[in-house]
């Protein structure tokens, strides 16, 4: 009886355990290692498009062909976007000549996927859009961190948006429901073409998912009819990678 009474202690010490799997945020799918400090996200939008003015006159009086009538006026302007700039503390001439390093550096770490989450059970909350496969099957899509996105607002950076594939029977109430989606994560660049409100788009999504659940997070009674419309969106098959 002692015997038995120990083995079935030893079975309950070093068998496998459940563990739910994690919660985690979207900020925790970008590569540390591809993060940086960009200057220009310090920026207001008045700011930016002070710089980016001063950056068209500057070509404009660096060109051949610019009349002398029009010089002192361009000049005028070119000086009055530079000290409002310096008077907010703008690095105007650092900022112009490192923009294409940042701009490289920004699309390195867009692009870049938590490695170590590869391969990891987790949760994730987001907003789902459904895909319909050309035979009429809707077991895939895409979840991103914010209603309206790859629509009504820019497509997120593909380190920001996951692929997700099911195979149960949950399938999606409609466009942008938003939910918990869990499942196992693997980094995994991926592009499709899908038809939405505002026309084609081109998603391309670091990470893929095989669910396996999913929890709607909308307490009203259901959707609007008019969201209901992501069933007639198609998506063409996509590439395993971006081009």
């Amino acid at each position: 009886m002692k015997r038995a009474i120990l083995l079935l202690v030893m079975v309950l010490l070093f068998a496998p355990q459940a563990h739910a799997a994690a919660l985690i945020g979207w900020d925790e799918l970008k590569d540390p290692a591809a993060q940086f400090d960009d200057p220009f996200e310090a920026l207001s939008g008045r700011e930016l498009r002070s710089l980016g003015t001063v950056l068209q006159l500057r070509r404009r009086l660096g060109a051949p062909d610019v009349p002398p009538s029009e010089r002192p006026q361009l000049e005028a302007e070119l000086r009055r976007e530079e000290a409002k700039l310096a008077a907010s503390g703008v690095r105007t001439d650092w900022l112009l000549s490192h923009r294409r390093d940042i701009a490289r550096k920004r699309a390195a770490a867009a692009m870049a996927g938590n490695a170590a989450l590869e391969g990891r059970e987790i949760a994730i909350k987001g907003y789902v859009i459904p895909v319909q496969d050309p035979g009429g099957a809707v077991t895939s899509g895409y979840l991103v961190p914010e209603q309206g996105m790859c629509s009504h607002m820019p497509a997120p950076d593909p380190n920001q948006m996951v692929r997700y594939r099911v195979s149960g029977k949950w399938q999606g109430e409609y466009i942008y429901e938003p939910v918990v989606m869990t499942g196992r994560l693997s980094l995994q660049m991926t592009r499709q073409e899908i038809t939405l409100l505002d026309g084609r788009v081109d998603m391309i999504a670091a990470f893929e998912m095989e669910v396996t659940g999913v929890r709607s997070l909308d307490e009203k009674a259901g959707p609007d009819p008019a969201q209901r419309l992501w069933n007639l969106f198609r998506g063409s098959q996509g590439t395993n990678s971006p081009q």
